[in-house]
């Protein structure tokens, strides 16, 4: 009898849970569910019961370090010490991201971000609360990326719904900048497009992707239509996705923008020309052109690993594929994240394999086939 009685309480307190969790983020349910969720009577996802929000004991716990991020802000200005703490914590995150284990990069990044709302929550002058918000959005963002790249999908859709209510709360006050919050709301966008392509829904990240690119500025347009090109690939729209390509290249130039939510140059544009065409029938060689210069020249290891990926599918392409070049793009993709491990690109290098089934007797098929399986 006790221990129904404690069970009843337990559910009674993540169903609570959940519930402050869908008021306080409603933005979470504007991500993809997770393979098995469902799909409302509109189309749009929603979240569907507590066991969406609550993914397990660390997700309850960042939802409940959360608490009313834009309560409203009393006079005051925050200790320029922990301030200067969080800024470089970002820095720290924001350079190490792509080629850093993420259960190195992870802990103090989540303390960083926990302090950047302990500022919000604390008595600060007005002036402050949108830096505050996009200090501590930009950290849930990627923390958001790092959680995806350690495997961890519950936490990455916590952390990214987490940063589409800090961008929705920067662009609502009054007192920051709009081109900053404009261009963090564009990378939320991009955020959440890669991971609807990464849990295996193609045509909801592709609609993402265009959605963030119609409230863009002309800086985050090249990125955006650059993973809309991706996911409209991945699903089989190929004519949606070349239009995509053709918007990437023609916001090239205002990509160079400072104002850019994140770094876009040639190397993400030969990148993202190369993984589009190596999902499109008849365009192995566009695939393995490209990817060749992607990863001559990235310096961010998911980068250098996607490009050796989009090679790989190249060489499979059209009717003399090449198996064993195709293999030895797979291991190559998977040398490179050795030191940071990337779950994307596990996945990618696990597909490769299968789309290699038909030559099991190739020894470097064989040897990709042992690298997935140890990894």
């Amino acid at each position: 009898m006790f221990a129904a009685w404690v069970q009843a309480k337990r559910e009674d307190e993540e169903i609570q849970l959940a519930r402050v969790a869908a008021r306080a983020f409603p933005g979470m349910s504007g991500l993809p569910p997770l393979p098995g969720r469902t799909v409302d009577r509109t189309g749009e996802v929603r979240a569907t019961d507590r066991r969406q929000l609550i993914g397990g004991m660390a997700v309850a716990g960042v939802l409940g370090d959360i608490g009313e991020v834009d309560n409203a802000f009393r006079v005051g200005r925050p200790p320029v010490a922990d301030l200067a703490q969080v800024e470089e914590a970002l820095k720290t995150l924001e350079r190490d991201r792509c080629s850093t284990d993420p259960a190195v990069l992870f802990p103090p990044a989540r303390e960083a971000w926990k302090s950047a709302n302990r500022l919000l929550r604390s008595a600060v002058e007005a002036k402050h609360v949108t830096r505050l918000n996009l200090l501590a959005g930009r950290l849930a963002a990627g923390l958001a990326g790092v959680s995806q790249f350690g495997g961890r999908t519950d936490l990455a859709r916590a952390f990214a719904g987490i940063a589409e209510q800090h961008a929705a709360a920067a662009v609502e006050e009054p007192h920051g900048s709009l081109a900053d919050a404009r261009a963090f709301r564009a990378r939320v966008a991009g955020l959440q497009s890669w991971m609807a392509l990464d849990v295996g829904t193609p045509g909801a990240a592709a609609d993402i992707a265009a959605r963030g690119l119609l409230e863009a500025a002309p800086p985050d347009r090249a990125r955006l239509a650059g993973y809309g090109a991706e996911a409209a690939a991945v699903s089989g729209d190929h004519y949606r996705a070349e239009e995509a390509v053709a918007v990437m290249l023609a916001s090239r130039r205002a990509a160079d923008s400072p104002d850019a939510a994140l770094p876009w140059d040639d190397v993400e544009e030969q990148l993202y020309i190369a993984l589009p065409a190596s999902w499109a029938p008849g365009r192995g060689k566009v695939a393995i052109t490209h990817g060749i210069q992607a990863t001559g020249c990235s310096c961010a290891c998911q980068g250098q690993a996607l490009a050796h990926l989009a090679i790989g599918r190249g060489h499979l392409d059209g009717d003399r594929p090449a198996p064993d070049a195709a293999a030895s793009a797979g291991i190559a993709a998977l040398d490179t994240i050795a030191e940071a491990p990337n779950a994307t690109v596990t996945h990618g290098a696990a597909d490769l394999l299968l789309r290699l089934r038909p030559y099991t007797t190739e020894p470097l098929v064989q040897e990709l086939g042992r690298r997935v399986a140890a990894v």
